[in-house]
């Protein structure tokens, strides 16, 4: 996969992933107030704090992608390349949304199904837009 179509996958399935977060109903169970029928998001109990980090890694890595094509300076030097940080947030997002999907335990609603779809799609993108590197690439970077 090219490099720019790698980032617009981080892109776009990241800004889903944070809005399926929030809007989009991950379990079946459903509870009316006043005659509005209401849904739990993600970010809500059991596990909401796995939802509330990978909204967190997810936001920030998408910042970082996106000031890093738009700022004149770029992205300030950092002891840990850039690219490895970014890698680390993909897999952290992946994983808690794993983490969160698990926890229901078999109470999905379609919010769930998608967020794990869209998870998988933004760790993907990352490890594409990072050159599909490998674990021995990773000792090469630490020089």
């Amino acid at each position: 996969m090219r490099k720019q179509y790698a980032v617009r996958l981080v892109v776009v399935s990241g800004l889903l992933l944070i809005l399926d977060l929030f809007l989009a109903p991950w379990y079946l169970q459903t509870f009316l107030i006043a005659n509005i029928e209401f849904t739990r998001t993600a970010l809500e109990p059991p596990t909401g704090w796995a939802a509330v980090l990978a909204w967190l890694s997810a936001t920030a890595l998408l910042v970082e992608v996106v000031l890093s094509r738009v700022a004149v300076s770029g992205l300030p030097d950092m002891p840990v390349p850039w690219i490895r940080i970014q890698l680390v947030q993909g897999a952290l997002t992946l994983v808690l949304i794993v983490i969160k999907f698990l926890a229901t335990a078999g109470h999905y609603g379609w919010g769930a199904w998608v967020g794990l779809l869209l998870a998988g799609a933004f760790a993907y993108g990352v490890w594409a837009a990072a050159g599909q590197p490998r674990l021995e690439d990773f000792r090469e970077w630490r020089r």
